[in-house]
């Protein structure tokens, strides 16, 4: 056998091409979707981001299709539709932000005074002492706080508040006052779904008084918020229907929360 043949029966096989990056990509392309749908839940310009990010797509697809990269243009393909999917999931998972409308209510108008006939014969002197109109003004002081403490929250863990402490639930039950799903995003209570928007409006000695103002003038309000750092606060109703107060005070790294909140007697 020649040298040559020697060399070409000795030499090491080709390898294959290691797709363990592109793996490693996917799945963090995989995960950056998720936390993309979880935020976008809260934004109510969601259509318009993923409409931009597949328009996106597409081209890099057409690209790399004229490039003849046919790896790259599977990877676009695939990433455009796990997008359209996401698109999808959220149609149809995401609650409708709808303006929690408390029309004003109308007191029919009371009938005018009547007019007695007068009666024959002779009419009775009338009594000089009227009975005396009682008109004791309603207690208007401040209100009884049922909880007020600082809390902290795991990612898809909740918090019951109506029994003057907070009790952890795993689930977001119909008992859950605030409920804290992946991504930072927080409900108010399903039975409700109604927070309003605090932030820099004023110290938590005020709160409950604007917070029954936000309730019964129909302030804008939605079920949910994405809460991201900073002096973000926000006015709920529990489950039992009591006014809440809530502020952020920081987020954890875990995907945690922790927040002040503070309920009233309602």
């Amino acid at each position: 056998m020649s040298a040559a043949d020697h060399s070409r029966g000795t030499s090491a096989p080709a390898r294959s091409p290691d797709h363990s990056s592109l793996v490693a990509n996917l799945v963090t392309a995989a995960a950056g979707f998720v936390s993309l749908v979880q935020v976008l839940r809260a934004d109510p310009w969601w259509p318009l981001w993923v409409l931009t990010a597949a328009l996106a797509l597409v081209g890099l697809l057409a690209y790399r299709l004229r490039q003849r990269r046919w790896l790259a243009a599977s990877v676009s393909l695939g990433l455009l539709l796990l997008l359209g999917g996401a698109g999808v999931l959220l149609a149809v998972t995401r609650p409708d932000h709808r303006t929690a409308t408390a029309g004003p209510t109308s007191t029919a108008p009371t009938a005018g005074p009547t007019t007695a006939a007068p009666a024959a014969g002779p009419t009775a002197p009338a009594s000089t002492t009227s009975a005396p109109t009682s008109s004791a003004p309603t207690p208007t002081g401040p209100a009884t706080v049922l909880f007020s403490d600082v809390v902290q929250l795991g990612k898809k863990t909740g918090v019951e508040l109506d029994r003057g402490r907070a009790e952890r639930r795993n689930t977001q039950d119909a008992d859950v006052d605030v409920y804290l799903d992946w991504g930072y995003i927080l409900y108010s209570s399903a039975r409700h779904s109604a927070m309003y928007d605090d932030s820099n409006k004023g110290p938590e000695r005020d709160a409950d008084a604007r917070c029954r103002d936000y309730r019964e003038s129909g302030q804008q309000s939605f079920a949910h918020h994405y809460i991201g750092g900073g002096n973000q606060q926000y006015c709920f109703t529990t489950s039992e229907g009591h006014p809440g107060w809530l502020q952020a005070v920081n987020t954890l790294d875990d995907g945690g929360l922790i927040i002040k909140v503070t309920v009233w007697r309602g």
